[in-house]
């Protein structure tokens, strides 16, 4: 009944984590991509993202909308699923929640047997409640969410293939290869993942079988579900390698080393018990290989094959910065903790294994409460926000019925900031004519209100998806109501600042407003309190 315990704590957290959080709200990126990217190959245009790849993610969008469409009998799918956009994300979040407390729960059950001990399975499980940034990425609809329940039943793979008392079976190392290629076919990320097939070696047909297994699964995964992964994906990884900014930009060069070391310090001191496992880890198979010259015993095997894996995540993330990329590594420290606790008894004998569990237990149980309570406070933080976002389009409907209501990305609009990206990260890259049009029909045939956004970053004003202007919206209509995350000027104003508009700033979202008096929009608002 132990086992159970972490699942289910994870499940009620990460469901009431997402009701907190709006898709159309501060979570927009990257959650409307993969809705938009699922609707798009449902469509039966397949996949349209390469970029992580998240073939997985895309997948599972892309079956809740087939058979969400097929029990509704829907006659135009493209119309039915940007109708119920903001359901499918929501859908497809419990979905990732499911899946994640059934790798928690399959993953616990497998160590727990391994080990014979409940409290190495609990150990193993509380990888879910590592971080609160990586609790946010394994709720909302992202690959770093099945990534995670990949990561996790692959570690408890590992954990088996390691502690068994008999050398892995060739039939593990086929599992732990499909595991590998479904977790790297999730997230790029994942390929150093690939250093824990050292834990099969105590049987070599294995071993090889999860090389085979795991490099022609990834392939055939790929060329079925999204081919631009091999034919587009690793040249972009080749970009962001050979570049020293953000996804391949900036000066040619693999590291820029101003920010470089900055950045290992904050995530070493962002996440310091997870940094501590893994240093004692390479302490303990360090001084396991001292002692006893047993160069190929099993868990010192894993344990350094885990401490050459997080290294390669930081440094990664080092160079390209953002926590959530250290998330394959972070879930590990479960896991990777019973395989310390196990390698120190067997270095020190001589002290009681109640001691370990309970030290071990106790940190984890610290890492647990401080990653709920730091979750818990983002959560009412994005809702604070996103009321805001709502309180303000009901002022702009208020105060003009009659105006074009145009918004921007990340001005937490309801009515227009979810789909709008959505477009912006598949269709408008990547995405010919005839797809682009029949997304823009499907969607005036789903809604009467036009949906217009003004994009600060491509500079392009669109209607209904297609590109527009202010001058025709102007003559379209009586008045322009525009919000924008930022302050225009005459680059990203795509033509609106030669129509002389009103500005204000209503909570840090500026307002401008042709036809109609800003102020009566700031009016309209601190009514609606």
């Amino acid at each position: 009944m132990l086992i159970l315990i972490v699942p289910a704590l994870y499940l009620a957290a990460t469901l009431l984590y997402s009701a907190w959080q709006a898709v159309w709200g501060v979570q927009v990126d990257p959650e409307s991509a993969y809705t938009m990217n699922g609707l798009v190959a449902a469509a039966g245009y397949g996949s349209l993202k390469f970029d992580h790849p998240g073939t997985t993610t895309t997948l599972l969008v892309e079956l809740i909308v087939r058979g969400w469409a097929l029990l509704a009998r829907a006659d135009d799918i493209v119309e039915f699923g940007l109708k119920h956009y903001d359901a499918i994300t929501y859908a497809a979040r419990t979905c990732e929640a499911l899946v994640l407390t059934g790798a928690l729960l399959a993953g616990g059950l497998i160590v727990g047997r391994t080990t014979r001990s409940a409290i190495a399975a609990m150990l193993f499980q509380a990888g879910a409640f590592v971080h609160s940034d990586a609790f946010h990425y394994q709720t909302v609809l992202a690959p770093e969410s099945l990534m995670v329940a990949i990561a996790l039943f692959g570690m408890a793979i590992v954990v088996k293939a390691t502690l068994d008392e008999h050398p892995p079976e060739t039939r593990l190392g086929v599992a732990s290869g499909l595991i590998f290629a479904l977790g790297f076919a999730t997230k790029y990320l994942y390929l150093p993942q690939a250093l824990f097939a050292v834990c099969l070696l105590r049987n070599r047909r294995a071993f090889v079988a999860a090389l085979i297994t795991g490099a022609i699964g990834f392939v055939a995964f790929s060329l079925i579900f999204n081919p631009g992964t091999i034919t587009r994906g690793f040249g972009w990884l080749v970009q962001i390698a050979t570049h020293k900014g953000t996804y391949g930009e900036g000066e040619p060069g693999f590291i820029d080393f101003k920010t470089f070391w900055f950045n290992m310090r904050e995530i070493a001191a962002s996440a310091p018990f997870v940094t501590g496992v893994y240093v004692a880890a390479a302490v303990v198979a360090l001084a396991s290989w001292i002692k006893n010259r047993a160069w190929r015993e099993p868990v010192n095997l894993s344990l350094g094959a885990a401490v050459l894996i997080f290294a390669a995540h930081l440094v990664a993330t080092s160079k390209h910065f953002a926590l959530h990329y250290m998330m394959a590594s972070w879930v590990l420290t479960g896991g990777v903790l019973v395989l310390v606790v196990v390698q120190i008894r067997r270095l020190l004998p001589a002290i009681p294994s109640a001691a370990l569990s309970l030290v071990a237990g106790g940190l984890c149980v610290a890492m647990g409460a401080t990653t709920l309570i730091d979750a818990r406070a983002t959560a009412l933080q994005s809702s604070a926000l996103n009321a805001i976002g709502a309180r303000l389009s009901k002022a702009v409907v208020t105060a003009g019925p009659a105006c074009a209501n145009v918004s921007g990305m990340f001005t937490r609009a309801p009515e227009n900031n979810d789909m709008n990206h959505g477009w912006d990260m598949t269709l408008r890259p990547w995405g010919d004519q005839p797809m682009r049009e029949r997304f823009s029909k499907a969607y005036a045939g789903a809604f009467t209100v036009p949906l217009l956004d003004h994009n600060t970053y491509t500079h392009v004003l669109k209607n209904d998806f297609r590109p527009y202007s202010y001058e025709r919206l102007a003559a379209d209509y009586p008045c322009l109501i525009v919000r924008s995350a930022v302050e225009l000027d005459a680059e990203n104003s795509i033509g609106l600042l030669a129509l002389k508009p009103d500005h204000c700033v209503i909570e840090g979202i500026h307002v401008y407003t042709v036809g109609l008096a800003c102020a009566k929009v700031q009016g309209e608002f601190a009514a609606g309190r």
